[in-house]
């Protein structure tokens, strides 16, 4: 994972990018009470390692934690990660009926993905490049 992000910021660092430092694990527990659910082992990971990154390439932004609570991102069983060109599409994760977790944005779902794989798609594309998010949402 942190390999991944140095490869993000590496990329979009010309064009300006800022990572913030780790959550704590007061706010982690904080989002999982207000979604209702455990955040998967690999939304922990990321947000022990960083709690968000703003990118003014397509003006995309992993959402921190304080963000997602202030701007009430999130519902029962449901949260937005992150967004780009301020909120004209985002990507949550929720925990749907059978208990699994899915990804969706603005307009579908997305077959089930490891959150490794968006930010390697972000980090190889960005959104519209090739092999970026906008790839990665068609993989299933």
């Amino acid at each position: 994972m942190q390999e991944i992000l140095k490869q993000i910021e590496n990329k979009n660092s010309d064009y300006g990018f800022k990572i913030s430092g780790p959550a704590s694990l007061d706010k982690i527990k904080e989002l999982e009470s207000n979604t209702g659910f455990k955040l998967p082992e690999d939304f922990i990971r990321f947000y022990t390692i960083c709690d968000g990154f703003e990118c003014h390439t397509d003006i995309f932004n992993f959402l921190s934690i304080d963000t997602i609570l202030a701007n009430k991102d999130y519902g029962n069983n449901w949260f937005l990660f992150a967004e780009y060109m301020i909120y004209s599409d985002f990507w949550g994760l929720r925990k749907n009926i059978t208990g699994d977790f899915e990804f969706f944005n603005s307009a579908h779902s997305i077959p089930s993905h490891a959150l490794i794989d968006f930010l390697k798609a972000f980090s190889q594309g960005n959104i519209f490049e090739k092999d970026g998010i906008s790839d990665w949402e068609k993989i299933g």
